[in-house]
C-alpha cells in the first residue's frame, strides 16, 4: 500500500474517535462485545444464503474458525483499548488481501457489513441514550466501519490487479512472446542512440543534443517498457540514469567541447551511464525472459510465479467438480553440507538430479515447481491423501537408492524429508501450502528422510 493511504487512514482514524465521549465509545463497545456472537451469526447466515458466497464458505468452516473470527474483528475494531491506527489499517488490508487470494467477491462482504451496521444501530436504539447521542453513536460505527471497509477494499484491489497481471504474464507464456528478440532490438536501438552523440560530438555542435526520448530506444522506454516490466525496480532506475544523461551529463559535456575545456571525465561518465543502462537493460529482460520461459533455469522445473495461478485452478476444480488434489513439500536433507563439501556446482547438479528423478516419479498431469532453495513442491492432480502419501514414500524411497552426482567423478548418498497435505475444503490455497510445510517441519524434526502427512 502507498504511505500516503495508511497516514490518511491514521488521521481519519484519530480524529473520529477524539470526536465523541469516552461514555458513548464504552457503551458502544459494551453492546458490540454483548452481541458479538448473534452479530457474527447474522453475517454469515447471510453469506450462507447466498448463492454466490457458497463457493467460498461451509458451515463447518463457519463454525469451526470464522464465527469465532468474526467476534474478534469486531471487538477489536470497537475496542477501548485501541491499537495504533497504522497497525489496525494493516491487519483490514491483510484481510483484505486473503479475500483477493480466495477471489471471494467484494460485494458479498460489503452487503454483510451493512447488515452488521443495520444491527448494531438496532441494538444501541435499546440502550440509554438520549436521540442526540443516538445520532451521534450510529454515525461513529457507521463510519469506523466504512473505515474499516475502505481499507479493506484498497488491499483488496490492488491485489486482484497483481493476480490479474500474474494471469496476463501466463498467458504472454504460454504464447511464446519472443522476448530473447526484444531484448536484442532494445540493445541496438540504445547503442544506435550512444552513437548519434558520438556522432554529434564529432560533427556539428550547434545542432541540438539528440534527445532520448524522441529515439526508438526512448519511445519503447516510455510506452511499452512500463506495460511489460510494471513496478519491475531496474526500470525505475533506468529511468533516473536517462534523466540524468539528458538534463545533466550530456549538457555538460557539449558545453565543455564548446568552451574549450577537458571534456575526458564528463565523457567517461556520459560512457559510464550509457552502461549502466545497458547493464540494467539486459537485467531486466532475463529476469522476464526466465519469468517468460515459465522455468527454473537450473531444475528446468516451472517458476514459482505461478504456483498461485495452479493452485488456484485447482481449488475451483474441486470446489466445482469434487476433484481431490494434494502438495508433496520436498526438501533435501543437509543440503548445506552438500555444499559446502562439494561446492555449489555439486549442489546445483544433486537439485538438477533431484528435479530428474521427481519428474519421472509423478505423472505428466502433475505440476513440479523449484519451490525455494533446495525445496521442490509438487501438486499431484486427482488424488486422495492416502495415495499422494504413497507417491511421496516412493520418491523418498527412490532417493535413498540412488546415490547421486556431486562433480569430479564423485556419487553421494542423498535423503529427502516430504511434507503431505491434501485438499481439505479450505479457499485459500496458502492454506494447503502451510499444511505441507509444517508437514515438511515435522519430518525433519522427527529425524529427516520420512514423510508426513498434514493433520
Amino acid at each position: 500500500m502507498k504511505h500516503s493511504k495508511i497516514e490518511d487512514f491514521a488521521a481519519d482514524w484519530q480524529q473520529l474517535h477524539q470526536h465523541i465521549p469516552e461514555a458513548t465509545k464504552k457503551l458502544i463497545s459494551d453492546t458490540v462485545n454483548r452481541h458479538a456472537p448473534d452479530l457474527a451469526t447474522l453475517f454469515y447466515e447471510h453469506m450462507l444464503a447466498d448463492k454466490e458466497a457458497k463457493p467460498y464458505i461451509s458451515h463447518d468452516v463457519v463454525s469451526q474458525r470464522l464465527h469465532a473470527s468474526m467476534q474478534g474483528w469486531l471487538r477489536e475494531l470497537f475496542s477501548l483499548k485501541q491499537q495504533d491506527p497504522k497497525e489496525i489499517y494493516k491487519y483490514q488490508c491483510h484481510v483484505g488481501v486473503v479475500h483477493a487470494r480466495i477471489q471471494m467477491p467484494i460485494s458479498l462482504v460489503l452487503r454483510g457489513t451493512r447488515l452488521l451496521k443495520q444491527a448494531i444501530t438496532g441494538y444501541l436504539v435499546g440502550t440509554e441514550l438520549d436521540r442526540a447521542g443516538l445520532v451521534q453513536a450510529t454515525r461513529f460505527v457507521s463510519e469506523v466501519m466504512e473505515l474499516s471497509m475502505s481499507a479493506m477494499t484498497d488491499s483488496y484491489i490492488v491485489n486482484v490487479g497483481k493476480s490479474v497481471r500474474t494471469d496476463e504474464s501466463y498467458r504472454m507464456f504460454a504464447l511464446g512472446q519472443n522476448m530473447l528478440a526484444e531484448r536484442e532490438r532494445q540493445r541496438a536501438a540504445l547503442s544506435e542512440w550512444a552513437q548519434h552523440i558520438l556522432l554529434h560530438l564529432l560533427g556539428d555542435e550547434a545542432a541540438g543534443v539528440p534527445e532520448m526520448r524522441h529515439s526508438e530506444f526512448g519511445l519503447w522506454l516510455q510506452h511499452k517498457a512500463s506495460i511489460i516490466f510494471h513496478e519491475a525496480p531496474e526500470l525505475e532506475r533506468i529511468r533516473v540514469c536517462v534523466d540524468r544523461l539528458e538534463r545533466k551529463l550530456l549538457p555538460s559535456l557539449i558545453e565543455k567541447r564548446r568552451s574549450g575545456g577537458d571534456a575526458r571525465a564528463a565523457m567517461r561518465q556520459v560512457e559510464a551511464d550509457i552502461g549502466e543502462v545497458k547493464f540494467l537493460l539486459t537485467g531486466l529482460f532475463d529476469r522476464f525472459i526466465e519469468v517468460e520461459s515459465g522455468r527454473d533455469s537450473l531444475t528446468r522445473l516451472l517458476n514459482r510465479r505461478y504456483l498461485p495461478t495452479i493452485l488456484m485452478r485447482e481449488l475451483a476444480l474441486a470446489r466445482n467438480s469434487d476433484v481431490p488434489f494434494a502438495i508433496l513439500l520436498l526438501d533435501i536433507d543437509h543440503f548445506k553440507n552438500i555444499n559446502d563439501t562439494h561446492g555449489h556446482d555439486g549442489g546445483d547438479l544433486v537439485l538438477q538430479q533431484a528435479a530428474d528423478l521427481v519428474t519421472s516419479s509423478v505423472r505428466v498431469g502433475d505440476f513440479i515447481f523449484r519451490y525455494g532453495g533446495e525445496e521442490l513442491l509438487i501438486v499431484l492432480v486427482e488424488i486422495g491423501k492416502e495415495q499422494a502419501l504413497q507417491v511421496a514414500e516412493t520418491i523418498r524411497e527412490r532417493f535413498a537408492a540412488e546415490p547421486m552426482r556431486v562433480g569430479d567423478g564423485k556419487m553421494m548418498p542423498v535423503t529427502v524429508s516430504i511434507g503431505v497435505a491434501a485438499y481439505n475444503g479450505h479457499p485459500d490455497y496458502e492454506r494447503i501450502v502451510k499444511d505441507a510445510d509444517d508437514a515438511l517441519y515435522r519430518a525433519k524434526n522427527n529425524g529427516r528422510n520420512r514423510c508426513e502427512l498434514a493433520n
